[in-house]
């Protein structure tokens, strides 16, 4: 017995030695791999390919599966403890058994026994396809989620990995709108680049119709894009990966709340598990509202595009994405008058752009019962402003269209429709992009204004941008100090850092700097505009809101190009790119004397 001890820990510290060795190079095969299975994948879905391509396209898509068999083997062989490891990988473990069930047939026998029981079973070739795809996509989701927590081992700063995963999310999506099989016609790079990049930065500016132009499967890709843009591809990732370990590197949860902009201590998974869950909690009751609230004059051919449209402008609503399957939006006459279609999008817009972390404070069922059992226990200081600077926004913003638009866009609708429009418009401009009126009705006080909301946009770590709402009061509130003659800024008997009040400043000055570079730069490019309709185009990209004048899809290339880049830099945030491009101080020991200026 001694001697198979020692025997088995040499081998033990054999492989222990010779083990990230070994699985460097097979990540690097595994991601090759992977890129070709992608590859196929898309291939099957852009290029509609006939049977008989579909059967080739099924075995690569199989032989791809036998890689990853061969890297779980591996797995197995190298742990110290492959009975422990497979019970604790017990699903991964039947998956695999599938797959090396179907290879042993294949290269004995030269048939694909499981394509030959599912055309038994009455199933085709594509969808056989697509129950191999299922399998790749659940192995590759639990590769991702595996090395997740690996990309500490790149020395990137958060603020650069979050501006990475957004720009692959977008290489990725304007790859797949350019296929074929995505849109009715050819489209242009340069369209399926902007597309791609308003739906990723939840912006809704379309240059093409999503009704008309894209295809069902175009259709569904945008919705991905914006579903996984409101969220953030790297949470997602992350997300995933907080499955497979106890908790988070602190790489990983820096990533996670530079883009949540919150400080909330605990675990990643807690943090993660919550964004999903309210994500999807919000989403899926305001879809099963809106299929039970649509009205009869919509004209929907089935039970299953009734499903499909209450779960895509569900999604766009709470990502505040603003996409929209009506060619004119809800301003088409079918869904124009239908109330209660408008108030369900309002609530997840509302919802989407408080924050989760805000959401979590209010309604998660801990807080509540601590709240309830200690009377002195509130809101956090952040839910608070948040809650209250977005009430102030709605209600003023609705006083204002009403008294604004009475006349104008709000003429012909009834005092009901009137209010509701009102608050409809209050909220939806801050972000969302939806619209239950013509834009190219609006007054030029109503037009002001809108541009002031987009500009300050929802609130930190939600689906929204702009400056954010705190960052607006907290400016508020230190001018107010400041005027006042006070050396602290105070909210809710609470001192506010000068830190914070300082990146306040920054970020409204980096924004204002950005908007106003971009307006300059989309006026010599597109001189046929008004200086009205270029300044509030570029106003709504920076915003990420998707309010429009109807410009967007008569814009020069370079002029599109500029939006993209706004867009960017408005999801991302002016600070973040002032970050990423700058180099932090590390240590200042000095300080120069003070000097007098005459300011004001």
């Amino acid at each position: 017995m001694g001697v198979i001890r020692n025997t088995r820990e040499r081998i033990n510290v054999l492989l222990f030695d010779i083990r990230d060795n070994v699985f460097r190079v097979v990540n690097i095969f595994s991601l090759l791999v992977t890129i070709a299975g992608l590859v196929v994948i898309v291939r099957f879905f852009g290029y509609s390919p006939d049977e008989e391509t579909s059967l080739h396209l099924t075995n690569y898509l199989q032989r791809i599966l036998d890689f990853f068999f061969l890297r779980f083997c591996l797995r197995v062989f190298f742990d110290f403890n492959p009975k422990k490891f497979l019970k604790n990988n017990f699903w991964e473990s039947v998956i695999m058994l599938f797959i090396v069930s179907e290879s042993i047939v294949f290269f004995i026998f030269g048939e694909a026994y499981w394509l030959s029981f599912a055309r038994h079973l009455g199933m085709t070739v594509d969808g056989y396809f697509l129950f191999v795809q299922l399998l790749f996509w659940l192995i590759v989701v639990r590769e991702m989620g595996r090395i997740s927590f690996n990309i500490g081992d790149f020395r990137i700063s958060p603020a650069a990995m979050l501006a990475l995963s957004f720009l692959t999310l977008i290489a990725v999506g304007t790859i797949l709108l350019k296929m074929p099989e995505m849109t009715v016609n050819p489209v242009s790079w340069t369209d399926a680049l902007f597309t791609s990049t308003s739906a990723c930065f939840v912006t809704g500016l379309i240059v093409q119709d999503t009704a008309t132009f894209f295809t069902f499967k175009g259709q569904l890709v945008i919705m991905l894009l914006f579903q996984l843009g409101g969220l953030n591809m790297l949470t997602i990732a992350t997300f995933i990966g907080t499955f497979y370990r106890r908790s988070g590197s602190l790489h990983a949860v820096s990533l996670i709340r530079d883009f949540l902009d919150t400080q909330e201590t605990g675990s990643l998974r807690s943090i993660l598990r919550r964004v999903v869950f309210y994500s999807l909690a919000f989403e899926l009751a305001g879809a099963l509202l809106l299929f039970f609230l649509w009205g009869s004059n919509c004209g929907f051919n089935s039970t299953g595009e009734r499903i499909y449209y209450s779960l895509f402008h569900a999604i766009s609503a709470f990502n505040n994405a603003g996409f929209s399957l009506f060619t004119e939006g809800l301003f088409q006459q079918s869904v124009r008058y239908q109330y209660g279609v408008h108030l369900v999008i309002m609530v997840l817009i509302v919802a989407g752009g408080l924050g989760f972390i805000v959401l979590q404070d209010v309604f998660s069922t801990e807080k509540r019962r601590f709240r309830k059992t200690s009377h002195w226990r509130r809101l956090m200081v952040n839910s608070r402003l948040v809650l209250t600077v977005s009430g102030i926004f709605i209600l003023s913003g609705a006083i204002l269209f009403f008294i604004f638009e009475y006349h104008h866009s709000l003429k012909d609708s009834s005092l009901w429709g009137k209010i509701i429009a009102s608050f409809f418009q209050s909220v939806t401009t801050r972000t969302a992009g939806f619209n239950t009126v013509d834009m190219g009705q609006l007054s030029l006080p109503t037009l002001l204004v809108f541009m002031l909301f987009m500009f300050v946009g929802a609130s930190p770590g939600s689906t929204g941008g702009g400056i954010k709402t705190t960052t607006f009061a907290v400016a508020l509130k230190a001018a107010w100090a400041n005027i006042k003659g006070k050396e602290h800024v105070e909210i809710y008997r609470r001192n506010i850092r000068w830190a914070s009040v300082n990146k306040t400043y920054a970020i409204i000055a980096m924004a204002l700097s950005f908007l106003f570079v971009f307006s300059i730069l989309l006026m010599v490019t597109n001189p046929q505009f008004s200086l009205k309709e270029i300044l509030f185009e570029q106003v709504s990209a920076m915003g990420t809101v998707g309010l429009s004048l109807g410009i967007t899809g008569d814009l020069s290339q370079l002029g599109k190009i500029i939006l993209v880049v706004s867009m960017f830099v408005g999801r991302i945030g002016t600070l973040t790119m002032g970050i990423i491009f700058s180099r932090r101080v590390i240590a200042k020991n000095y300080r120069y004397p003070n000097a007098r200026l005459m300011i004001g």
